[in-house]
């Protein structure tokens, strides 16, 4: 089923706008299609008609008369030609067995005219029918009701030009449109029905998470000449061109995670993972730590992705100056050595300068264990970035190790089952769910001021609630 709180437009019209490609080449196929189908199919058909003044042969000169006669006449001649007798003289004289006749005889309203008219695939045969049945008529008049006379008015013509002129150009295009349009629809519902989580209300709607915060898309780039030489490479609250909303959604979290906090005394390590890889979990641990920091909190980073770690490039710091996690992890330098602080950063970090393989007999050693218990007693956060958990098994290991885990979520990114799969696995462990962050949110109207605005004075008006209750 749909769940219509999380439709999201932009959502919907960037599936649309990704897969017009789509649209249009259904849209090309289904004229391409018709107009073969069309001109394969086609039969052309022809018509012959002559138009005879019909008279009794003994006529009384009466106009009202002459007509009655002739409607009469044409009656029978009607009922004449649907016999076996007409239609298999006319087959014995084209020599053709199998030709069905097809014949139509009508009366000239208010007139004594009869009109006969013949159709068939070939226009001499339409021709040759109708003088074979016209010629025969003598011969068969005593099959007549009545005995009368046939004048040519208008002679037979073969004809030149099918009844049915082959036009299949209006037929495809529209066929066509409606193709594209049908593929139109299959996109907008298969788009619909995707599982993953849209906007704000999914994430209580479909996860029964708690949402604590969300981070509306911010552009790395927002000139040309940024573009052109791709100047910014992360989004972080210390850039001088990073907007006031961005920095707002991140000081939002930062305040409930600061609440969390002093709501559970003795408690200050908090896990960051995802479900999957390229939701932002490394850039939106960090942008915590930068908010906390600024706030003059004492903060340790610990980067606990070995496999693909990516906070010193983040940074843009030096490896060479950078001592390995796992180096302390084997007991081959002290924490000392291996925290890596500078003055305008204003916080600790701990990381791997390069990509590991091996990595579970890490992060299951008691060493890494130890290392959170001495850090969480040395800063107040603790702030561990980990790999996705639908990748490796090494952060369901180390939700042992934290406090609280906070799973960020991209924008209609990662499939609901797989995230419901992450929270099992948190509230299984000893670690509690802190709740999810929305990241890269895309909207049609941005209301994401008043949105934040609102949040961080609703948080701070409860945190201050909270404090005048313990005084």
């Amino acid at each position: 089923m749909i769940n219509f709180r999380n439709i999201n437009i932009y959502s919907l019209l960037r599936d649309i706008g990704y897969k017009m490609w789509i649209v249009i080449m259904v849209g090309i196929l289904g004229v391409m299609g018709t107009y073969t189908y069309i001109s394969e199919t086609y039969k052309p058909v022809y018509s012959c008609s002559a138009i005879y003044v019909v008279t009794p042969r003994q006529s009384t000169g009466y106009v009202y008369t002459n007509r009655k006669s002739a409607e009469r006449v044409v009656t029978s001649f009607q009922q004449l030609l649907y016999t076996d007798i007409m239609a298999s003289r006319v087959r014995e004289e084209l020599h053709n067995p199998d030709y069905e006749l097809n014949t139509r005889v009508e009366i000239i309203e208010e007139t004594n005219l009869m009109k006969m008219t013949v159709t068939s695939s070939d226009p001499v045969t339409s021709f040759k029918v109708i003088n074979i049945i016209m010629n025969n008529y003598d011969k068969l008049s005593e099959y007549l009701a009545s005995d009368a006379v046939f004048d040519e008015l208008k002679e037979p013509t073969v004809a030149t030009v099918p009844d049915n002129i082959l036009m299949p150009q209006n037929t495809s295009i529209r066929n066509g449109f409606i193709s594209a349009f049908l593929a139109l629809i299959v996109i907008t519902v298969l788009s619909l029905f995707r599982n993953t989580i849209k906007n704000e209300d999914a994430v209580e709607d479909m996860l029964g998470a708690n949402l604590i915060g969300s981070i509306f898309h911010e552009k790395k780039n927002k000139t040309l000449k940024s573009k052109l030489g791709n100047k910014v490479k992360n989004l972080l609250i210390t850039s001088p061109i990073i907007s006031q909303n961005f920095v707002e959604s991140i000081n939002y979290i930062r305040t409930k995670i600061e609440y969390e906090k002093n709501n559970n005394d003795g408690k200050n390590v908090f896990l960051v993972t995802s479900a999957c890889q390229n939701e932002g979990k490394s850039t939106t641990a960090l942008n915590i730590v930068l908010a906390l920091a600024r706030e003059g909190k004492s903060v340790i980073f610990i980067d606990a992705d070995l496999r693909n770690p990516s906070i010193h490039s983040m940074l843009q710091l030096e490896k060479e100056k950078i001592e390995d996690i796992t180096s302390l992890l084997r007991g081959e330098c002290s924490l000392e050595d291996c925290l890596y602080y500078e003055d305008k950063l204003r916080f600790s970090m701990i990381m791997p300068s390069k990509p590991h393989q091996s990595t579970h007999e890490y992060t299951s050693s008691g060493a890494m264990k130890a290392l959170i218990k001495e850090c969480s007693k040395m800063a107040d956060y603790v702030i561990i970035d980990t790999p996705p958990m639908q990748l490796v098994s090494d952060t369901e290991v180390m939700l042992n190790y934290a406090d609280f885990a906070i799973i960020v979520i991209r924008q209609d990114y990662s499939f609901q089952p797989d995230i419901m799969n992450c929270i099992k696995n948190i509230e299984t462990s000893d670690c509690k769910l802190m709740g999810c962050i929305l990241n890269d949110i895309k909207n049609i109207k941005n209301t994401k001021n008043k949105y934040i605005e609102n949040k961080i004075e609703k948080m701070l008006s409860g945190k201050a609630v909270s404090e005048d209750a313990k005084q």
